[in-house]
This record gives structure tokens, C-alpha cells and sequence, in this order.
């Protein structure tokens, strides 16, 4: 039943038998026979068509919210035997780090464990860290202060620095300025209440302070706005470059400056295998060698 429960999994992922097939590696008739022998054993109506899609009835729905959790702690469970080297890894990041550093980080990671493969989804963390929780994805790289619950734990990374694109890319100078007016993400995220939290404690010996003046849904609107001239932005470093806003213009927070915690959050199960070891000891190397600060190992 294992298998044909894959095959459900697969089908609502994808949409289509075929792609459902090039995700499990297996033909499309074995597939549909999958999800036959599925509702036969289910006696229900587990996919309907919709166009040239197809799509979870209710009740397709219903079981794989119930069996989801449990194939994902079988599925970590088996590979505590299985060879560190090689496998897929279905991971869900931060809209914000897939559009600046994390394609760079993906590709070297993959360069570095040459038989592992991924299966990216992009949200934002909160979305991300659900999916996680719910079991559709194995890990979550994303925004995240989480502490650690029964079902999932957090393992801090990296703090990325947070700059300032200045409007217009002008030079200004922050000692003359008692309030810095900023575009920066909107007050409901994951990243701006660890910030707003930062700010509280951190800002007080700054010889100025920000005054949030507008918030956007996205980091990359906000640094191309700054650059338009329509307010200076407070983004991730990584965002502004990947933008090339050229470094000599961003400005840098007061020593110890201001950061976002970047985490991989998964299961507790899942972070025990030996496949995630070996890729976490990756992510450890890439921020090591490839960001602006040491990266953090946890212990």
C-alpha cells in the first residue's frame, strides 16, 4: 500500500499520470494501476479528471492528509540504514532565497554529493515550515526562529545581513539622520517580526532609527523600488545582490549589525538520516565558503 500511496502523493504534486510517472520513476500504466488497486482497497473514488489534469476527490484528499505523516516517518525510519550518498530530497525554500543565493547553494551542493537529486518548491516560510509539518515536503529552508516542538526542529544556519538600498542608489550618511524612513516586507512576516523583535533590542545605540514608511509582499520589489528612487529599502544582502545593486552603495547596520536567521526545519526523523546529515554538512561548507559571515554549526 506504501507505493500506492506514493502514487497519490505524486498525482496531487503534479497533476498529470505522466509527470506523476517521471516523478516516481515508473510508467504511467503502472501508475494508474497504483491508484486502482488504491480505491479498490479504499472503496472510494480517490482522482477525478479535470481537463487534461486530474485531481484528488474529497476523499483522496482525506487520506492522504491522514497517511502523509506516517509514510514520511516510514520513509525515515527505512533510511536511517541507507547510505549517506545519493537520493532526493523534496525541499521547500524561502521565496526570498530562491530568487538571491539559494540556486548557487543548490548547485554546489549537488556538485558535492554528485547522486543527489531535488524536487524544489519555492513559498513563503510559513507556508514552507507547513508543508514540512504536514509532510509534503521533507525540509524547509527558509526564515525561521522556530524553536524546536514534537514534530519538527530548526536548525540555525546562517544570519544573513540585512542592508539598506539607499533611494536612487545616493550616498547618505546615517550619523546626520535621526530618522532613516524605509520600504521594507510586510509586518505579518516571518522575517520582519524576527527583525521588528532585533530592532527593539539592538537599535538603541544607533545613532538613528528606522521608521517603516511603506511595506511590500517582496524583497526584490523593495530593492527595485529603492533603486527607482521611491525610497530606500531594508532587504537581505543576498537579494541585493543578486540584483546587482552595486555593493558600494548598500549601507550596513551599526556593529553587530542586523541579520535574519536562515534555518532547515524539518522532523526530527528526517534530520537524523543519514541522506540529510550529508546534506546539512553541505549547507554548513557552502556558508562557510560562499557568504559574507561564518556560517553557524549547532551543536
Amino acid at each position: 500500500m506504501i507505493a500506492n500511496l506514493e502514487a497519490l502523493s505524486a498525482l496531487s504534486e503534479t497533476g498529470t499520470m505522466t509527470r506523476a510517472a517521471t516523478f516516481l520513476r515508473i510508467t504511467q500504466s503502472a501508475v494508474s494501476k497504483r491508484i486502482a488497486t488504491l480505491e479498490a482497497e479504499t472503496g472510494q473514488k480517490l482522482i477525478e479528471p479535470m481537463g487534461r489534469r486530474v485531481r484528488l476527490t474529497p476523499a483522496g484528499v482525506r487520506l492522504l492528509e491522514k497517511t502523509r505523516p506516517f509514510l514520511v516517518a516510514l520513509k525515515d525510519a527505512i533510511s536511517d540504514d541507507a547510505p549517506a550518498q545519493g537520493g532526493r530530497i523534496v525541499i521547500g525554500i524561502s521565496e526570498s532565497i530562491l530568487c538571491s543565493w539559494g540556486p548557487d547553494l543548490l548547485a554546489k551542493v549537488q556538485t558535492s554529493i554528485p547522486d543527489l537529486e531535488f524536487t524544489v518548491n519555492t513559498h513563503r516560510s510559513p507556508v514552507v515550515i507547513d508543508q514540512v509539518r504536514s509532510g509534503e515536503y521533507m525540509l524547509a529552508l527558509c526564515t525561521s526562529e522556530q524553536r524546536d516542538t514534537p514534530e519538527l526542529k530548526a536548525e540555525l544556519l546562517y544570519e544573513e545581513p540585512m542592508v539598506i538600498v539607499p533611494s536612487n542608489l545616493e550616498h547618505i550618511n546615517l550619523g546626520t539622520q535621526n530618522t532613516l524612513p524605509v520600504l521594507t516586507i510586510e509586518p505579518h512576516s516571518v522575517t520582519w517580526r524576527c527583525l521588528a523583535r532585533r530592532l527593539k533590542d539592538q537599535s538603541n545605540d544607533w545613532p538613528f532609527k528606522l521608521d517603516v514608511a511603506q511595506t511590500v509582499q517582496s524583497f526584490a520589489s523593495i530593492a527595485q523600488m529603492a533603486r527607482a528612487g521611491l525610497g530606500h529599502g531594508l532587504v537581505p544582502i543576498g537579494v541585493a545582490k543578486a540584483l546587482a545593486v552595486p555593493t558600494n552603495t548598500l549601507i550596513h547596520f551599526p556593529h553587530p549589525g542586523l541579520a535574519r536567521p536562515i534555518s532547515l526545519v524539518g522532523r526530527s526523523t528526517t534530520l537524523a538520516s543519514p541522506l540529510i546529515k550529508t546534506f546539512h554538512n553541505a549547507l554548513i561548507q557552502y556558508f562557510a565558503q560562499h557568504m559574507d559571515l561564518p556560517s553557524l554549526n549547532p551543536t
